[in-house]
């Protein structure tokens, strides 16, 4: 092998590579067709591109997504096209739509030595895409959202990333793997090996349980509690809400060590004897639970049931107490930005 980053092929789990330790060398000279253009499909397009890389963008037919991709200066084509000439396709299409467009527009028209990458692992996770033996396929997960990759990108630096290549790929995937990581900063801080499915359990896991399900949960029933004792909505935002980047930023940081040695000895008291009254054993044995739905697929077989439901969930929870009073104070404390 030409490209040799790590020391063993396969790394074992936990490997840690540094982007000192990689090279754009194996895409050199390759097309990458990024399928999708929505917020993680544009980062990896913008930041490929200013990492040399020549890149096209596979957009599906109707959406803005390939309207957008064109005024910022990509190659725009159908996605069967875009596979048809790239030599690593990068599908950044939603979990729920990936199957139909590989059965339908990438499997038939990838060249025999095409590298697939994702971004996120719940498609082989959950095989709702299944390479063929010997396809090199890879995962290249930046720990971050799409615009601040962008962002940090754009100033020189990045952000970690998760990286796993399946069993059945040939050796070098790997090199491809760390190459691809490099070219669009997702490893700076370091590329940590691991697998389609840990990355995709612990993702889903750490969503629902505490990113976007319970610390939006926590934060409602907070402000409803204070509300409801006749505080003031502002108070009880301020406290609840607006205050929570203030901890987060000392979290990410100093750590929870570090944290508690920076904040007040009345924070830092009430938060250690009171916090578990909040999350106690009935919480995580829930927590549990959920992790348990993710592990055995049935939440995968919901999702992709049910998706469509997830609009209409949404608005319900944007005409909730919380959601109202963020609007006039968000409109405040960030003038001249939308909501």
């Amino acid at each position: 092998m030409e490209h040799r980053f790590f020391a063993a092929y396969p790394p074992p789990p936990g490997t840690v590579l540094e982007p000192s330790g990689a090279t754009l060398g194996p895409l050199t000279g390759l097309r990458v067709a990024v399928v999708g253009y929505g917020t993680m499909g544009r980062a990896n397009a913008l930041n490929l591109r200013r990492s040399g890389i020549d890149v096209v963008v596979g957009a599906r037919e109707g959406l803005k997504g390939g309207q957008r991709a064109q005024s910022e200066g990509f190659t725009v084509l159908p996605v069967a096209a875009a596979v048809a000439g790239a030599d690593v396709v990068m599908l950044m299409l939603p979990d729920t739509a990936m199957a139909a467009a590989w059965e339908r527009d990438v499997a038939p028209h990838l060249k025999p030595d095409a590298a697939v990458g994702f971004a996120h692992g719940f498609a082989i996770a959950f095989d709702q895409i299944r390479p063929e033996p010997g396809r090199s396929c890879f995962l290249a997960a930046p720990k971050s959202q799409g615009d601040l990759l962008i962002e940090l990108h754009a100033a020189g630096r990045g952000v970690p990333g998760l990286l796993a290549v399946t069993d059945t790929s040939p050796p070098a995937t790997w090199d491809v793997a760390a190459a691809y990581a490099l070219a669009v900063g997702c490893l700076e801080g370091g590329g940590f090996v691991t697998t389609f499915r840990e990355e995709c359990v612990s993702d889903q896991f750490g969503e629902q349980a505490v990113l976007c399900g319970g610390v939006i949960e926590l934060l409602k029933a907070a402000y409803d509690t204070l509300v409801d004792a006749g505080y003031g909505p502002e108070n009880a935002y301020f406290e609840c809400v607006h205050e929570l980047k203030l901890i987060t930023d000392l979290l990410h940081r100093h750590g929870v060590a570090g944290l508690r040695g920076r904040i007040s000895g009345t924070a830092a008291y009430g938060g250690l004897t009171r916090g578990p009254r909040i999350i106690d054993d009935a919480v995580r044995a829930r927590m549990r639970d959920v992790l348990a739905e993710i592990e055995d697929g049935r939440f995968a077989r919901e999702l992709l049931a049910e998706h469509d439901k997830t609009a209409g969930l949404a608005a319900e929870e944007a005409a909730g107490p919380l959601a109202r009073a963020a609007g006039p104070l968000l409109a405040r404390l960030n003038p001249g930005e939308g909501t």
